[in-house]
């Protein structure tokens, strides 16, 4: 299992300022990664309430789960590697126990779940990445229930390397501040209907 801390800033965009970060970060030969995440909680959220979330992701030749928890505004990220046809499984299957290595990682932040998660919200992103000397940038296209969204994601080492990237994106594009709900949270904004 890997652990890592992740250093993330968000910003919701419209389809135009989408586009004008994609022609002048992205060229022509750029690929994006195709993903689709299933979010997992028991049956009374659970996870929703500790403000953790579990999701199983799916890209086109690997597949991982990954648990993420808060930690001061950032969260811890846990993530254990699946082939693509355990992931499929799992998610066939609709709802299943923790493994015992993210039931032990969240003990160990004081929370204590002993109950299955079962398939809450389902939501595919076209996602484009590209390292800059301060982070990373990327651009995601997501759709779930009915809706299509764009969001603008800085990852950094530090906060302050992350909130200047963001800033100085944001400045570069004239593009204004929009909060960004996690994905979780918007793909669970209406019926699962996938």
């Amino acid at each position: 299992m890997e652990h890592e801390l992740e250093i993330e800033f968000k910003n919701m965009l419209i389809e135009a300022e989408y586009t004008s970060l994609l022609h002048y970060f992205f060229q022509e030969n750029s690929q994006p990664v195709s993903q689709r995440n299933t979010y997992f909680d028991t049956k009374t959220l659970y996870l929703k309430e500790h403000l953790c979330a579990f999701r199983i992701r799916e890209k086109d030749h690997s597949a991982e789960m990954t648990l993420k928890t808060p930690v001061d505004g950032h969260h811890n990220e846990y993530t254990i590697p699946l082939d693509n046809s355990e992931a499929e499984a799992l998610i066939k299957q609709g709802a299943f126990e923790l493994p015992d290595q993210l039931i032990t990682a969240l003990k160990e932040e004081g929370i204590m779940i002993d109950e299955p998660v079962q398939k809450i919200a389902q939501l595919k992103t076209l996602r484009y990445e590209k390292k800059v000397k301060t982070g990373l940038i990327v651009l995601d296209k997501s759709w779930y229930n009915d809706t299509v969204d764009y969001e603008l994601e800085v990852e950094a080492a530090t906060v302050e390397s992350g909130e200047q990237l963001m800033t100085d994106l944001l400045s570069q594009f004239d593009i204004p501040k929009r909060p960004a709900e996690k994905k979780i949270t918007r793909a669970f904004s209406g019926n699962l209907n996938h």
